[in-house]
Formats: structure tokens, sequence, C-alpha cells
């Protein structure tokens, strides 16, 4: 008896540290998500964030893409900016040592370019997919439609 209640004390901890280590992961994913954004503002998006292959679509519509991580951060980066934030993220891990997030969440505010306000109110759908190799998360794929009316969504 003594034996099954150490088993199951040891399975239990286990269990715990595993669900901890996810909020974690959860928690870091989240905070990348959030600075990227900043970054994005700020027109100033560091390299490291992306792998060397993206795959993506628009909110302004269009077929998928191929392309590299230069060109995704030069697409997000010149010109009209995205000035956004996150709402309502949800993170699930898949794979065996979910080393693959699948994160939803929306994105609210505005486009400008300079002091020319271009979409007043911005709002679209996200979904990323992003692989931690070498405990480092990388966005591969992005996603984003456009949500129309944004009703269901609240943003304070």
């Amino acid at each position: 008896m003594k034996k099954i209640f150490i088993a199951l004390m040891i399975a239990l901890i286990s269990t715990m540290n595993s669900i901890a280590d996810q909020q974690t992961e959860t928690e870091i994913i989240e905070e990348i998500i959030e600075e990227f954004w900043v970054q994005v503002a700020d027109g100033k998006i560091q390299n490291d964030h992306f792998s060397p292959e993206q795959i993506c679509a628009y909110s302004s519509g269009g077929l998928w893409e191929y392309i590299s991580d230069s060109e995704m951060i030069a697409s997000l980066s010149t010109d009209s900016r995205l000035m956004v934030k996150s709402y309502h993220l949800n993170v699930k891990f898949l794979g065996g040592r979910e080393e693959v997030a699948l994160v939803t969440y929306y994105l609210a505010g505005k486009i400008a370019n300079g002091d020319n306000v271009v979409v007043p109110n911005y709002r679209t759908r996200i979904s990323q997919v992003l692989e931690k190799k070498a405990s480092k998360w990388t966005f591969v794929s992005s996603h984003a439609s456009p949500l129309f009316g944004g009703s269901g969504f609240i943003v304070e």
C-alpha cells in the first residue's frame, strides 16, 4: 500500500510540474505576441521572431504566400503600420514534446502611415503557428482575416 501511495504522489507531482511548465510556456508565448505587435507599431521588428520561411495570408485578402523572414518583416514595417493590441489570446500546444503552438486571437487598433490614419477601426482575427527550437519560439505561419463589424469581440 505504501508503494502505491508513493507512486501516486510521484505521478501527481509530475503532472503538476507538467501543468506548471505549460502555463509558463503559455505566458512566454503571450509575451512574445504582445512584444511583437509593439515592435510592428515601432517599425523595429527583430528578425529572430521568424523561421527562415514563412507561410502567410494577410487580412487584406489574397492567396497564401510563401515568403522569407526578411520579406515578412518588410511587409509589416514599411509604409503603413499596424498600431494594434491583441485580445483574447488562446494557445494550444501540439506535438509529442509540445514543440508547436497554435495561437489564435483578435487584433484591434488602427493602421497609420506617419500621422495619417489609413484605417481607424482595424479589427482582424489572427491564427499563428509557432515552433520551439533550442528553447526559442519562432513564427512559422500567420493567417489574418478581417473581422467585419467586430461584434462579439470586447476590446476594453
